[in-house]
């Protein structure tokens, strides 16, 4: 059982150790951890996470000399198609027709750098707002602490990513006998989350008025920020392995 909540609202507000032992949950809801969850539930065999395009360009060089696995290059630089990529950082991009039985090399300005910086947990899940609801029932029967790891935007924070962080913390709060331990800034993003919720369309809202959300509206990825925004679209939950650097849909829970 859980005994323990705590928020890192920006990955370097955290040393890598504080990560030792927990149970991290990565958060990039506009859009990384969205859309690599949305390509595992598409059929996508696994989407391996690099910090830098160039490690993304020479894993898939390396797959593809070394398993003959069909792959495919997606992320995303300042929001946009990296250049020589197959796909961007849309989740709507990676439907079945397009990444199923694949390996999807990603990379991205925020979420898998914020993977990699959490590397030290026991365990690393990735968290959205589209498959809230199994994150929640997966962190309902781990033990111990949990970090909930918002990714922001290029060194800030980001109100979405506090909003997710402060669902699951809510809600995991419903399902346990006990009272959890949540540190301030848990009590802040739980506090966001129920002011949020308790309006109509009170998420979609925050979420767009969000420093993400304002960022794709200016790009014009609206439709990303609707997408992103529904509540229990996917219930399949995305576990980073450490042994072969792959995530990919998790049963254990």
């Amino acid at each position: 059982m859980p005994t323990e909540i705590r928020t890192c609202l920006l990955p370097l507000l955290s040393e890598p150790e504080d990560f030792s032992g927990s149970v991290a949950v990565i958060l990039d809801i506009l859009r990384a951890s969205s859309t690599i969850t949305y390509a595992l539930n598409s059929g996508a065999k696994a989407v391996i996470p690099c910090e830098t395009v160039e490690e993304a360009r020479q894993i898939a060089v390396e797959i593809s000399q070394a398993e003959g696995d069909q792959i495919l290059l997606g992320g995303e630089r300042k929001g946009v198609l990296i250049e020589g990529f197959d796909l961007d950082n849309s989740p709507a991009r990676y439907s079945a027709e397009i990444v199923a039985g694949k390996n999807i090399i990603f990379t991205t300005s925020n979420g898998t750098r914020a993977l990699k910086h959490a590397l030290q947990a026991s365990r690393i899940l990735i968290g959205s707002l589209i498959n809230l609801d199994a994150i929640v029932k997966a962190l309902s029967i781990s033990d111990g602490i949990i970090y909930l790891v918002c990714a922001g935007t290029d060194g800030s924070v980001t109100g979405e990513d506090c909003l997710c962080a402060g669902a699951i913390a809510a809600e995991l709060q419903k399902l346990t006998d006990q009272e959890l331990v949540m540190d301030d800034s848990t009590r802040i993003v739980v506090d966001y989350y129920q002011s949020q919720d308790s309006v109509e369309n009170g998420l979609l809202s925050a979420v767009r008025a969000s420093l993400g959300g304002r960022n794709l509206i200016r790009r014009g990825f609206e439709e990303d920020i609707r997408l992103c925004s529904q509540r229990g679209l996917i219930t399949a939950v995305p576990e980073y392995d450490h042994e072969s650097g792959k995530i990919s849909l998790t049963t254990d829970f």
